[in-house]
């Protein structure tokens, strides 16, 4: 895949995670997940974990890419905040470290596949 497309599958990939979030849980796109034979705290996981991942891809600048992926914590805390405004949604703390650890391991991944890389370019 080009650079130049991780960063908009970024951002689109925040967009959906938020609307994601946010949809009541009578929509029919929540229902839908729900009939999915993965649990929703998977789900949390590998969401968080990708978005994590995809702004250390996408983002250049070390610095700048890290608080981008640390960032990512702080969307599903607000977001977990903003599911107790929606109609059949819960607020759970547990989702939130769920989304925290998804995050530190798309951190972790990056992180160790670029050390890996660059010890196989380097012999």
């Amino acid at each position: 895949m080009s650079l130049r497309l991780l960063y908009p599958l970024w951002i689109l990939s925040i967009l959906l995670v938020m609307i994601g979030s946010l949809l009541p849980a009578s929509s029919p796109a929540i229902r839908a997940i729900g009939m999915l034979p993965v649990s929703a705290k998977g789900l949390h996981f590998c969401a968080y974990t990708w978005l994590a991942l995809l702004a250390l891809l996408a983002i250049k600048r070390r610095p700048v890419a890290v608080l981008a992926a640390l960032a990512m914590i702080v969307l599903g805390v607000a977001l977990e905040f903003g599911q107790k405004l929606v109609p059949g949604r819960e607020f759970e703390i547990r989702d939130m470290f769920i989304n925290g650890f998804g995050c530190l391991t798309g951190i972790a991944i990056a992180i160790l596949s670029r050390r890996i890389v660059l010890a196989v370019n380097s012999s």
